[in-house]
């Protein structure tokens, strides 16, 4: 009597492990990108102009799951967007959040050596691109 229950329990544990290991698909967006100045953002670390960084809408900062009242504490400070335009890609960590309402919520700001990977910089900002949270 104990091995059905044994192997039960083995079978459960197994599926359960395959089913935990499985993610959903990222959330595509789809707007504008725009440069950002990084310094002090809202995950609560420093970052340069140097560096290769993002900033997502107040909207999906504050929307995402498990995010806090403190937005240091926010989960998405540990994620990346990929950022999609013209048949180039590029992943960048999200350090910050900018102030948001309507479509706005769907735009991303790059710092400058993201931006230029896409466009020149005296284009200030670039419309339809496509982005996720990975």
């Amino acid at each position: 009597m104990q091995l059905p229950s044994l192997f039960s329990i083995a079978s459960l544990l197994c599926i359960l492990s395959h089913v935990q290991g499985q993610t959903t698909p990222p959330m595509q967006h789809a707007g504008t990108m725009f440069i950002f100045d990084p310094g002090l953002g809202a995950c609560g670390f420093s970052n340069t102009s140097s560096q290769i960084v993002a900033s997502v809408s107040q909207q999906v900062f504050r929307s995402f799951p498990g995010a806090t009242p403190n937005p240091n504490k926010n989960p998405i400070c540990r994620r990346k967007a990929t950022i999609k335009y013209d048949g180039k890609s590029l992943t960048a960590a999200i350090v910050d959040f900018f102030p948001d309402n309507g479509p706005a919520q769907h735009n991303i700001g790059l710092s400058l050596p993201g931006f230029t990977f896409f466009a020149p910089e005296s284009d200030g900002i670039v419309p339809n691109v496509t982005w996720s949270i990975v």
